[in-house]
């Protein structure tokens, strides 16, 4: 069973297993890193961040992983596991999910006329500019897309080519801030073949980003003759949305602070997450692919 993406607000018996696992943590002698238990795993360190945290209830085969790598027997956690994986089905029986049903954009007596500021970019140099800027501010959490026609190195302007590296270079830094990057990148097809140049960039993108253990990518397979919506969720509160489409370089968008208006693109980026495949699991079947 996939990890399973939890809301703003985790279901009660989510945040209890999370606790459990972290008092497992604090009783190690020697204490396993995030990254030690992200390599044990098979996962990102931002998983195994977002597992303690209590952002995500963990399959059984990573709970299963976590502890061994704390010293202890998984087999004694599996009725732990079984009991919080089936409470939290019961929390959510009858209910629509968190994620399809954020509250009204001003809150419950707002009525719906609450009202947003926008900061609006006129072209790609002013849209990534302001990004890379709210990036490097970034504390815990960004969630970005990718889905043009193209890729990035064959219409990147300076403040494009900045905007990729900052995010990559924040993803990377040694510090003590439990980071998370997540990139959902849209690969054109036709006619169930991948575009040579966006598989050539995403190959490219896949070596220099497969060692940060902060960043982790999965495919949209991409079939519209156009390009989608982009957007860039920073922690919990700053959606930046870009749209583009004729010539390469043009690019324009705004930006919104307000934390209930970022639920509806958590939302909508939580169930896109959820379906697509991991960015190394999908090369490794375009090449098994080619050698049949």
């Amino acid at each position: 069973m996939p990890d399973r993406r939890s809301s703003a607000e985790p279901p009660e018996p989510q945040l209890a297993f999370a606790a459990e696992l972290r008092e497992l943590r604090r009783r190690t002698f020697r204490k396993p890193t995030e990254e030690a238990l992200a390599r044990r795993m098979g996962c990102g360190r931002s998983t195994v961040s977002a597992i303690l945290n209590g952002r995500r209830f963990p399959s059984w085969e990573h709970t299963a992983a976590l502890v061994e790598a704390c010293g202890e027997v998984p087999a004694r956690w599996r009725e732990r596991w079984l009991r919080a994986n089936r409470q939290i089905e019961e929390t959510g029986k009858g209910l629509r999910s968190p994620h399809l049903v954020p509250p009204l954009a001003g809150g419950p007596d707002s009525r719906g006329d609450a009202l947003l500021t926008a900061h609006w970019y006129r072209d790609n140099r002013e849209f990534y500019e302001a990004a890379s800027a709210r990036v490097r501010q970034a504390r815990s959490e960004i969630r970005v897309t990718y889905t043009r026609r193209y890729p990035p190195t064959q219409y990147t302007t300076r403040a494009s080519a900045e905007y990729f590296r900052t995010i990559l270079n924040w993803a990377g830094q040694d510090s003590d801030d439990e980071r998370s990057v997540r990139r959902i990148i849209g690969i054109p097809e036709r006619a169930g073949r991948p575009d040579r140049d966006m598989l050539s960039w995403v190959r490219q993108h896949h070596e220099d980003s497969r060692h940060i253990l902060n960043y982790e990518a999965s495919v949209l397979r991409w079939t519209a003759a156009a390009d989608g919506l982009n957007m860039a969720l920073i922690d919990d509160s700053v959606v930046f949305l870009a749209f583009s489409g004729g010539p390469r370089q043009r690019l324009n968008g705004f930006s919104v602070e307000d934390r209930t208006f970022m639920t509806y693109f958590a939302a909508y980026f939580e169930q896109l997450w959820a379906t697509l495949q991991p960015l190394g699991a999908y090369l490794g079947d375009i090449d098994g692919r080619k050698t049949v």
